[in-house]
């Protein structure tokens, strides 16, 4: 048995973005009443955690690579969290702005680096453009502009293909300095930005031969650039003596040489010449015109350019420098279609001209602008979520997440485990989150109604604040006791003392908020939000009629009246990423846009 090992191919790195977002955007209807069994749906959470410190701070700390720290302590930190709506989705690639005087590379079907080079720009005016010839290394003096679904060239020599234009919607939640947005359309919605993408997708050629660049000029070579045709008929016409900008007067000069119809009747028929008498500058073709040129037509004569491969319909002609007798250049009159294959070959004959090679360059699979995602590499998925005052119908309401509180941890989960009945314990109803119950926003916090038990007026005495690290005085007791395994080896004293540290363990909680109680007139009353809840032993961390006290010491402080546990599984839902961030304040005045690229 052969194993080979190989780095994941572009194509399988676009793949997997792209059922990502499919997954997270398709709207398939509810899971089943199994929640075992579901239907294909991702629903994706962005949350926000950990209100404590970190250990230098602002600098947050390393986001340790395990399971403990990625999978368990991502879900006890985490306070609130956001549904990802199809809207906050979107493949994203890498951002170059056209910018006067910038090389920029061209798009070659054999470049295996393609990928990692700028040969597609944004404009100012949030257009797209691929790069098909960027004149032989040439800087780019010319905005490409335009919403032609044609390769256009400008007047530095470039040749450009508009893509697509990013809606202003778009840009403001997907636009970065780094990332822009890009997508595939399927239909349209009545937008000038969809309409034209759409006319580009709907538009574009598989297998086109779009570029034929040269690669050596050759030298030698005879032209007539701008012939006057005298007289025509379907396979022959005579140039102008007088005119014909020094046409050969030698026969089979032009042998094997093309003819290309430039301007008036006529125009843009290309046939390859198989005879010419040099003494009335007569030519004949080898297929009859199907319009035959008269004394307005303009024609140039050149070496012979052909394309040959699995495809059909591409024709080119070349031009050529006069002074040097060099190939300066190849014109597509004709891009084909249905090319895996192509090569391109210059002939002219015997009699003049040699050296020069050119190099088809066949389009994108599908043809270029067909599905921008791929064409332009799209393995990056971006979130965008705004959070903006306080979230959730009110303290009591579901989905609350408050303000004037911190976060520092920002995490995306799928598919968590939804509970129906908000009790504490036990947990009565669970459910899987899916497209026709995942609330907007849960609540990822313990919530707990207290009773201060000493007040100075309307003030508590020795109130709780965030980040004060709580614990439950019933757990305590029992810790005291024994009953808890990892103390059941101290003595009593000992339990009392040097245990008393690990006994304050049994069980803790951070605290993340707290506030007035909106449906209370006694100002002793306060909701209480927490997290990093921690039991042992199969006892419940708080319940009703608990009495809590800080951690660092053993004074009763308030009562509890009533706990509402988060509104999902704590450790439900898969974590696929977390992320590190220096302290984000959250304020009722400001929105928090957070935008979270995904790499695959």
């Amino acid at each position: 048995m052969t194993t080979v090992y190989r780095y994941p191919t572009k194509e399988l790195s676009i793949n997997n973005a792209e059922a990502f977002i499919e997954d997270a955007t398709i709207a398939s209807g509810d899971f089943n009443d199994d929640t075992s069994t579901v239907k294909n749906s991702t629903i994706l959470y962005v949350g926000i955690g950990r209100t404590e410190n970190w250990t230098n701070e602002p600098n947050p700390d390393f986001v340790e690579e395990n399971t403990q720290s990625l999978n368990y302590q991502t879900h006890r930190e985490m306070f609130g969290a956001k549904k990802v709506g199809t809207t906050d989705i979107c493949s994203v690639t890498t951002r170059y702005n056209w910018t006067s005087g910038t090389v920029y590379s061209m798009w070659r079907d054999t470049d295996e680096d393609m990928y990692d080079r700028a040969w597609y720009v944004l404009t100012d005016q949030l257009n797209v453009y691929t790069c098909l010839f960027n004149n032989k290394g040439a800087t780019s003096t010319v905005k490409p502009t335009g919403f032609s679904t044609l390769a256009f060239e400008t007047s530095d020599g470039y040749v450009w293909k508009y893509l697509y234009t990013i809606p202003l919607g778009l840009a403001n939640k997907f636009l970065t300095t780094s990332y822009m947005p890009v997508r595939k359309l399927t239909t349209a919605d009545g937008t000038a930005e969809v309409d034209r993408q759409l006319a580009v997708q709907n538009a574009s050629v598989n297998g086109a031969i779009e570029i034929v660049e040269t690669v050596n000029v050759g030298s030698g070579y005879e032209t007539v650039a701008n012939g006057v045709v005298s007289a025509g008929g379907k396979i022959s016409l005579s140039l102008s003596t007088a005119a014909a900008t020094g046409a050969s007067s030698i026969d089979n000069f032009y042998n094997g040489s093309s003819i290309y119809i430039s301007s008036g009747t006529g125009s843009g028929q290309l046939r390859r010449i198989i005879d010419y008498s040099g003494s009335t500058r007569t030519l004949t073709v080898n297929t009859a015109f199907a319009t035959t040129p008269n004394t307005d037509s303009r024609v140039v004569i050149s070496p012979t350019l052909t394309i040959v491969g699995d495809g059909s319909g591409a024709k080119a002609y070349c031009t050529v420098n006069t002074s040097i007798g060099s190939v300066s250049g190849i014109s597509v009159i004709s891009r084909g279609s249905g090319f895996t294959t192509a090569r391109a070959y210059i002939t002219a004959n015997s009699i003049h001209g040699s050296g020069a090679t050119a190099n088809a360059v066949m389009t994108f699979p599908g043809g270029h602008g067909r599905n921008p995602v791929r064409e332009l590499g799209s393995d990056k998925v971006m979130i965008n979520i705004q959070l903006d005052d306080n979230l959730g119908t009110s303290v009591n309401g579901k989905g609350y997440i408050p303000s004037n509180t911190e976060f520092r941890t920002i995490s995306v989960f799928k598919n968590p485990m939804l509970k129906v009945d908000s009790a504490n314990a036990p947990i009565a109803v669970e459910k899987v989150a899916n497209t026709s119950n995942a609330p907007t926003t849960l609540r990822m916090s313990t919530k707990l109604k207290v009773a201060y038990s000493q007040m100075d007026g309307s003030t508590p005495v020795n109130a709780f604040a965030v980040n004060d690290v709580i614990t439950n005085k019933r757990l305590l007791d029992v810790a005291k006791s024994g009953a808890l395994e990892f103390v059941t080896e101290l003595g009593p004293s000992e339990r009392n003392t040097a245990g008393l540290t690990n006994a304050l363990r049994a069980a803790n909680a951070t605290v993340t908020f707290i506030r007035d109680a909106e449906d209370e007139t006694d100002n002793s009353i306060y909701s209480m939000y927490i997290n990093n809840v921690e039991s042992y032993n199969g006892y419940a961390a708080f319940l009703d009629n608990d009495v809590i006290l800080k951690s660092t010491g053993e004074t009763e402080i308030a009562t509890i009246s009533d706990v509402q546990g988060p509104e999902a599984n704590t450790y439900s839902g898969e974590i696929l990423y977390t992320e590190n961030v220096q302290a984000v304040l959250r304020d009722p005045d400001q929105v928090e846009d957070i935008k979270i690229i995904l790499d695959f």
